[in-house]
């Protein structure tokens, strides 16, 4: 099944809206966006992936797909750079749940857009505790410490 709703890639420009992203993450991508976009090709945000929507036939597919989108994994930012693409979680201080979303947003993405070349996972954050470096070296998760 692919994205709730299709992957839309735009220039990596900072533009101050970035749908999805939470308020507390904006300025860390924004700091990143002005250290490394010139380095990637095109970005795209809020991609949900998964989620569940009700077996009720009388439902109209828009409430459907609305039901689907409430309960998908919503994706920060997927960055693309020569055809392949990484899967990032952004957010202030780097954390467990930035490891968990590293590692399970890239295997879910494959699973719904199975033409898409993933390259892996990884963390966008200001913070990267050394316990959340080494296991995000451990499992080879790219991260930015901006």
């Amino acid at each position: 099944m692919p994205t709730v709703y299709p992957i839309q890639w735009q220039p990596p420009v900072i533009t101050g809206v970035y749908r999805n992203l939470q308020r507390r993450d904006i300025e860390t991508w924004e700091k990143w966006l002005a250290a490394h976009a010139a380095e990637w090709e095109a970005v795209a945000y809020d991609v949900a992936v998964g989620g569940i929507a009700p077996a009720d036939p009388a439902s109209p597919p828009a409430q459907l797909l609305g039901w689907k989108y409430t309960t998908a994994l919503k994706i920060d930012v997927l960055l693309m750079l020569d055809g392949r693409v990484t899967v990032v979680e952004v957010k202030p201080a780097a954390t467990v749940s930035a490891i968990g979303a590293a590692v399970a947003y890239p295997l879910v993405l494959a699973r719904e857009e199975p033409a898409l070349d993933i390259a892996g996972g990884g963390i966008i954050c200001q913070h990267l505790p050394p316990d959340i470096r080494w296991v995000a070296e451990a499992l080879e998760i790219r991260t930015w410490e901006v």
